[in-house]
């Protein structure tokens, strides 16, 4: 029940993202259209979020701090596009409303972790670190493309006319691969600089990330060792967090022991 509750979920808010990129003229204008838009859009943020109050009730006190450092990024998912809607009738940025719709494109991850193999290849590949480290990298792109949008758009000199264009010069500017125009304003400047670095910084520690993620899977036990290293690892985690487990998971923690301890015993007398 709790599988099929997150396939709706994943499936509406992909939807969500398609209708939102798809008829994104509408949403700066004013009709009956661009209402249901964000009628629709509010109700999926809503039930993100009750999802997400859902799975944090569930969790013991302990362990909620620890859901929630873990899956922070789900937050500002939850935003509608309303918002960016409402703070733009207060600025003079037209575009502010595709860092919602980008900030809600980041609701792919709920589509994706419904696959095995996803999750398989991110525990592998450093788990939530690396993802963690994608999505900072991806709101940084987002928000430095914002600003760097805000500084340059109404410079007559500036070649940076839209979001768009904004968008792609930070990605190469992330990139440390930028041919493109030079900020035209002190302002775009500054915010070039600090894109740089955030690049340069972010990029190191994915490569690295993905370095550790490789380096524990060449030191992986294979064959009919990986079942029981797998275990291992298990029973460590549950070790860790031991203060945060009830009477029944440490029942089933003391179980996996002894079946672990049982089976290598017998691998061990095969030899």
């Amino acid at each position: 029940m709790r599988k099929a509750g997150n396939i709706v979920v994943a499936l509406l808010t992909f939807a969500d993202i398609i209708v939102l990129v798809i008829l994104y003229p509408l949403l700066s204008q004013r009709g009956a259209e661009t209402v249901v838009i964000y009628i629709f859009d509010t109700f999926i943020g809503i039930i993100m979020g009750l999802g997400f109050y859902t799975r944090i009730r569930k969790l013991q006190q302990g362990r909620r701090r620890r859901y929630i450092l873990n899956n922070w990024y789900e937050i500002p998912l939850m935003i509608p596009i309303a918002v960016f809607a409402a703070a733009q009738s207060f600025t003079t940025h037209d575009d502010i409303i595709v860092v919602g719709i980008m900030f809600r494109a980041l609701g792919v991850l709920y589509l994706l972790r419904l696959f095995d193999f996803v999750k398989d290849n991110l525990r592998i590949f450093g788990g939530n670190k690396t993802l963690h480290v994608f999505v900072i990298f991806f709101m940084a792109l987002t928000i430095t493309a914002f600003f760097f949008y805000a500084a340059e758009h109404s410079e007559p000199n500036s070649q940076i006319n839209t979001m768009g264009d904004a968008l792609w010069w930070t990605i190469q500017t992330m990139s440390t691969a930028t041919y493109g125009p030079n900020p035209a304003t002190s302002a775009g400047r500054i915010v070039g600089s600090l894109t740089m670095v955030i690049g340069v910084g972010v990029t190191g520690v994915f490569i690295s990330t993905l370095a550790a993620g490789l380096t524990r899977l060449r030191t992986t036990p294979k064959g009919n060792n990986q079942l029981g290293y797998e275990t291992k690892q298990t029973i460590k985690n549950k070790i860790d967090g031991l203060e945060n487990l009830s009477e029944a998971d440490v029942q089933i923690l003391l179980t996996m022991i002894k079946s672990l301890h049982s089976s290598l015993q017998k691998s061990k007398s095969n030899l």
